[in-house]
């Protein structure tokens, strides 16, 4: 660690330790399993580098890392693989980190993949969450041992993969697998430490319809109770040009049966 470096992390250090915002910034080594169909970093994998600068975070700091109680991520530009490593900021406010995925070149401009805020869990039971019986749709996931944590629970980053491949699985349902489709944002809120099971439950629908846009709710359910629950926008893509582009009217009345309130 070079001493400008070092001098930096124990400014973080201080300050977070006087509960005042703080900064820190943490090289993340990619993957080539990270990538997805399109080359590009795949979404749960930008989750899992946003979890692995809270660790560093943590560890530099000399805090116990907590576990998040909601995961707002809004994707901002593709990120192809390479080996240089990618940085992560995080700049803590209390309860909540807010995050940012970039990269930094040498002539000073910046170019940001990701930005997040992810809200800690501040000891207090998370309130009990009733299955929307709205969600209409119903996707079975397949469970496997590496989605569990030290703890035996799903791991966090994990449930978000659980319910990435149920939103895969309910494009098909809704017509629209076939289709380029982004993720430009996601909201995901853990409700209870979700157990071990062969097989998961996501109860799902369509949100908001837009110009360009739709959303896909979604609901982890296990015994009549929420583990988790998410929302995430996605819009339509025109890949040789690079940019959203409008639904067309086959599109909507494909999506339209399929809303639910709220």
């Amino acid at each position: 660690m070079s001493k400008d470096t070092g001098e930096r992390v124990e400014k973080s250090v201080t300050s977070f330790c006087h509960d005042r915002p703080v900064r820190h910034t943490y090289a993340c080594a990619m993957r080539w399993a990270d990538m997805d169909a399109l080359n590009h970093v795949n979404n749960v994998a930008y989750a899992d580098y946003l979890r692995e600068a809270r660790l560093a975070y943590a560890e530099e700091a000399g805090v116990r890392a907590r576990p998040m109680t909601a995961l707002a991520i809004d994707y901002r530009a593709p990120l192809v693989f390479r080996p240089e490593p990618v940085l992560v900021t995080t700049t803590v406010e209390d309860d909540v980190l807010v995050q940012e995925i970039s990269d930094r070149r040498e002539d000073g401009t910046t170019t940001v993949y990701v930005q997040a805020r992810t809200t800690l869990a501040d000891g207090a039971p998370p309130a009990p969450l009733r299955p929307d019986e709205a969600l209409t749709g119903r996707l079975p996931v397949a469970g496997r041992a590496r989605d569990l944590g030290v703890d035996g629970d799903v791991d966090q980053v994990a449930t978000l993969e659980l319910l990435q491949e149920a939103r895969v699985a309910y494009a098909t349902v809704v017509g629209a697998r076939g289709l380029p489709w982004v993720v430009v944002r996601s909201e995901t809120t853990f409700v209870r430490p979700l157990p071990r099971r062969a097989t998961y439950a996501v109860h799902a629908g369509i949100g908001k319809i837009g110009r360009s846009s739709f959303e896909i709710v979604a609901q982890l359910v296990d015994d009549a109770q929420v583990f988790a629950s998410s929302r995430n926008v996605m819009i339509g893509f025109d890949p040789e040009a690079g940019r959203a582009r409008p639904l067309t009217d086959g599109e909507r009345t494909q999506l339209e049966p399929h809303v639910v309130a709220g």
